[in-house]
């Protein structure tokens, strides 16, 4: 996306549609009542002080990738960034309201670029309103402030927001920044906030409902979840949400500070007669792809005995031990076609980079991911040895990496052993949370078949999963060790030149 002159983008756009100009639709990026306000904006600026050359270098609608977050106007600046939002005609009651929630959104966006902001709002038949930084307030402007702060901008033309704006920067997660979630110091995404916003509506108009929400990793599926729920206490619904894992740190400070009421799958009865459900307005099962179908029997009769709706959110993609996924939306509609299931789908990753992504299907199978990006967030070690690799991983972690490890059986003498020594952390103890930068290792069990598939030695707990576990945990860095394995390292670094 490049940036464009204001005036000749209002006047550019006004002439499409006035002629219906048979032009590709990436040139129609402005709506007839979007027209209508740039062009009225415009006028009253030139009239307050504002030259051809001052409305420059505006990027007009612009979205952050993979989060739908759009602003109207916005400009940046080697001394500030400035965005400029405009509204046609609000109704009183609404009006400041509905200004400063977009003006404060606005700048939990921007804030990350570590640049002073300038935001402003424009109304049509109203007039200007800056939001105050330092008391999170609106203020009623004269436009000779606005087109002061336009002029005086130092604009900077070299920058690309697409490489200034970092999804992950905005995806909490409930249990790795567990303050900041009870504080609402985040946003969801539009499609979250969609199917939010359907959820509550549709539980509004049937009470007894089962949800589900399908997802892969690095939708933001969990902070969804764990949303919704903090919306219907605060509504003083009693939640019982359970977790298909291990309860995580994040987890006890939610129940011992915030006094949620957080269970683990491993606490539900296989029994509907052993489970205690009085004074449950409503149950989540996150990661419900986990869920035994002893306890999934048992919990929905209950639930349904008791008319207690129901959310289940899942990544069929995530499983630790073959066989543990359930598609859980056709379950819900056979075994209880009398009541409403509505499935919500959320597909637009915002966790992981495109380049990790692209990785992680390459590292699945060599050649799947054509999208030819720069792998310079992933590395590739070798070691001969378990103690240098050992001493390897301590180092890393105490340099702010998070090695995880295999989860190997207690029951079985199995092939994994070695490697589950490595560090504290299995992949079982980081479902549903997220780490900047991961390390983990692949020996000989692992290897790629004649198809260029990855394939590994059988043991208790299916070792794909966890791999696939493991490395969806990551945000920012990937490294991976091979020990001990020629031919797995010459084909993993086959994948990393594949992004070169």
């Amino acid at each position: 996306m490049k940036p464009k002159n204001l005036i000749a983008a209002s006047q550019g756009n006004a002439i499409i549609n006035e002629y219906n100009l048979d032009v590709d639709q990436e040139f129609k990026y402005l709506k007839t009542h979007e027209i209508r306000n740039l062009t009225n904006l415009c006028n009253i600026l030139k009239l307050s002080g504002c030259t051809i050359s001052d409305f420059d270098g505006f990027f007009i609608s612009y979205s952050i990738a993979q989060l739908g977050k759009e602003f109207d106007l916005l400009r940046f600046g080697k001394n500030y960034i400035l965005n400029i939002e405009l509204k046609s005609e609000l109704k009183i009651a609404q009006k400041e309201k509905k200004i400063l929630k977009q003006m404060h959104e606005n700048y939990y966006y921007l804030k990350f670029l570590n640049t002073p902001i300038e935001l402003f709002t424009f109304v049509e038949n109203d007039g200007f309103y800056r939001y105050n930084i330092d008391s999170s307030t609106i203020d009623k402007i004269k436009p000779e402030t606005l087109a002061e702060c336009i002029c005086e901008q130092d604009v900077d033309y070299s920058v690309d927001p697409d490489n200034k704006f970092v999804p992950s920067n905005y995806l909490i997660s409930p249990f790795n920044s567990t303050a900041a979630f009870i504080d609402n110091e985040y946003f969801l995404t539009s499609a979250q906030q969609r199917i939010k916003t359907e959820i509550l509506s549709e539980l509004t108009e049937n009470p007894l409902m089962f949800f589900c929400i399908s997802a892969n990793a690095g939708t933001g599926k969990t902070l969804l979840t764990y949303d919704i729920a903090n919306e219907l206490m605060s509504t003083n619904k009693n939640i019982l949400l359970i977790h298909c894992g291990i309860l995580n740190r994040g987890h006890i400070k939610l129940i011992y500070r915030y006094k949620w009421n957080i269970v683990s799958i491993k606490d539900i009865s296989n029994n509907k007669e052993n489970i205690n459900l009085d004074n449950i307005d409503f149950i989540f099962v996150d990661e419900s792809q986990r869920i035994r179908f002893s306890q999934l029997e048992a919990l929905t009769k209950k639930a349904v005995e008791k008319q207690i709706p129901m959310l289940f959110s899942y990544d069929t993609k995530q499983y630790l031990k073959t066989g543990e996924t359930l598609d859980l939306s056709n379950y819900l509609n056979n075994t209880y076609p009398h009541l409403i299931t509505s499935t919500k789908k959320l597909t637009n990753k915002i966790r992981t980079n495109k380049a990790i992504s692209s990785f992680i299907t390459n590292l699945l199978e060599i050649g799947k991911s054509h999208d030819n990006l720069h792998y310079d967030c992933i590395t590739i070690d070798y070691f001969n040895n378990i103690q240098d690799l050992t001493e390897y991983i301590d180092f890393l972690e105490q340099n702010g990496w998070k090695p995880i490890t295999y989860t190997s059986s207690s029951r079985t003498i199995d092939s994994y052993n070695q490697l589950s020594k490595l560090c504290n952390t299995n992949a079982h103890a980081v479902i549903g949370q997220e780490f900047s930068k991961v390390v983990f290792v692949m020996d000989n069990n692992f290897q790629y078949n004649e198809r260029n598939r990855l394939t590994a030695r059988s043991s208790y707990y299916d070792a794909k999963g966890m791999l696939y576990q493991i490395v969806t945990r990551v945000i920012n860095e990937l490294k991976i060790i091979i020990l001990n394995n020629p031919k797995l390292y010459e084909k993993l670094l086959e994948i990393k030149a594949m992004g070169n």
